[in-house]
């Protein structure tokens, strides 16, 4: 998809610029430069998922990818971070679960998912019957953003290998993202959260269902927070009954 994009990008620019130097009025010299800027911005991604995926190609297990992912510093998050915040939970669990990026909380503990959306994604997963020491829980991003700011482009492109390399290390069955930056991140789709909804997905074979971060059903109160919550309850359902046939064929 990515490749795609900067194709068609490289494409209108050069037919761009043959139009301007033809004398096109139309195409102003501020609209190619803005164009210029996005197709550096998209190479320069590209550039660093290729580097980032080489080096891990030699990593054999979590407990290495840990120990690299510690030390990265491959974006301006490793100058601002307390702690790295790798994920936890079952290295060989049936279900995964991908948050966004580490908040205050989780920036000062390394553990994902803790305080309030932490306590809240507990009790969500034992609604359907699920104990959070049987899952792993990771996020895309693995160093906070400067007041949990969506993180940008070029900080997703530098931190997706690590969790692509998580995802093949643990093989999961099934799993959840939590958000629109994890679904988006992990699935290479601009759609909305709300259209990703209630239907499976596909990541490199693996099942796939996308509902709300605990933190933005936290952000609401009264009627607009129990619309949500009742929304994510569906979307907890229909993992529950896929997670349910996985525990019985892996027995």
């Amino acid at each position: 998809m990515q490749k795609n994009s900067l194709q068609v990008l490289e494409q209108l620019l050069a037919w761009l610029k043959f139009q301007r130097e033809s004398g096109a009025d139309l195409v102003s010299k501020d609209v190619i430069a803005r164009m210029e800027h996005l197709e550096m911005s998209l190479k320069k991604k590209k550039t660093v998922h290729r580097a980032n995926t080489k080096n891990l190609s030699s990593v054999k297990n979590l407990s290495s990818l840990q120990s690299i992912v510690e030390k990265c510093r491959l974006c301006p998050l490793s100058e601002t971070r307390n702690r790295v915040v790798f994920g936890e939970g079952d290295s060989n669990a049936l279900l995964m679960l991908i948050g966004e990026a580490p908040g205050r909380e989780e920036d000062l503990k390394g553990r994902p998912f803790v305080g309030r959306s932490g306590e809240l994604l507990t009790k969500m997963l034992r609604a359907i019957n699920i104990e959070r020491q049987e899952v792993f829980i990771t996020s895309v991003i693995k160093c906070r953003p400067p007041g949990n700011r969506t993180p940008s482009r070029e900080e997703i492109a530098a931190c997706l290998p690590f969790l692509e390399k998580q995802i093949e290390f643990v093989s999961p069955g099934l799993i959840l993202c939590l958000g629109a930056t994890a679904a988006s991140s992990l699935l290479g789709t601009s759609a909305s959260l709300s259209s990703l909804r209630q239907k499976f997905h596909e990541y490199n074979g693996i099942k796939v269902v996308v509902t709300y971060h605990p933190a933005y059903l936290l952000r609401f109160g009264g009627m607009k927070q129990r619309d949500l919550k009742k929304k994510a309850w569906h979307d907890l359902q229909m993992l529950q009954k896929e997670y349910e046939k996985l525990r019985e064929t892996s027995k």
